[in-house]
């Protein structure tokens, strides 16, 4: 038997339910935010590279905010073989890793894997200084989770208004305990991504700084820790 929050997901698959958002993101989050997700697991830890390996992120590493790669020691498995130590690197563009110079840079040397959200026309390879191919992983942001969200539903009347309005207030309690439900489900499924990627108690520290920075300031927050 399905539980109120499973109810509650196909009925927002089914109808095509959402809440309009006040402003509209763009469909491509900031570097900065992009490496704020990837460092909180958000986008998982296996993936499958631009030539179809296997990579596993066995640790995310250090968040750099100085020059050089993102995110320094960090270690990947390609294909399940042994940890592979290294620097990630994240872009928003495939052929950032050339505009922006990183293929002579000495201090991208060590880097041991390139992520990216868009592709390009044509292909760009990953490369250090030395010739070395680097992996290449290309990720969704569609994929993401609700975190860092700054969209605010607009308190008007919207889709949900019409079938709800006649209906009985104990139907009406059970949606919106469905609801709850629901929304509590994803943001324990996003917790637990977390937990796996950086451990529990550096996770309830970035969540502590999360909820401090409220609905505003969640991700400068989460940059603090």
């Amino acid at each position: 038997m399905s539980t109120l929050a499973e109810r509650y997901a196909q009925m927002r698959d089914t109808t095509r339910v959402h809440e309009r958002a006040l402003f509209t993101l763009p469909r491509i989050p900031s570097e900065l935010e992009l490496q704020a997700r990837w460092f909180a697991g958000d986008f998982g830890k296996e993936f499958v590279s631009t030539n179809g390996d296997q990579i596993e992120i066995i640790q995310f590493g250090v968040w750099n905010r100085e020059a050089g790669p993102d995110f320094r020691d960090a270690a990947i498995r390609i294909n399940g073989d042994g940890p592979i130590p290294g620097c990630i690197e994240i872009d928003l563009l495939d052929r950032s890793w050339e505009t922006h110079g990183h293929a002579t840079n000495p201090a991208f040397e060590a880097t041991v894997l390139h992520v990216f959200v868009e592709r390009s026309d044509r292909a760009f390879f990953t490369r250090t200084q030395s010739n070395r191919s680097v992996p290449q992983v290309c990720v969704d942001p569609a994929t993401l989770p609700e975190a860092f969200n700054p969209n605010i539903p607009l308190a008007r009347p919207g889709r949900c208004q019409a079938p709800l309005k006649n209906l009985p207030e104990e139907r009406v309690s059970s949606v919106l305990d469905a609801a709850a439900q629901f929304r509590l489900r994803q943001k324990a499924n996003r917790i637990r991504n977390k937990i796996d990627a950086h451990g529990r108690d550096e996770t309830l520290f970035q969540e502590i700084a999360a909820a401090l920075g409220y609905k505003e300031n969640k991700l400068p927050f989460t940059l603090l820790t």
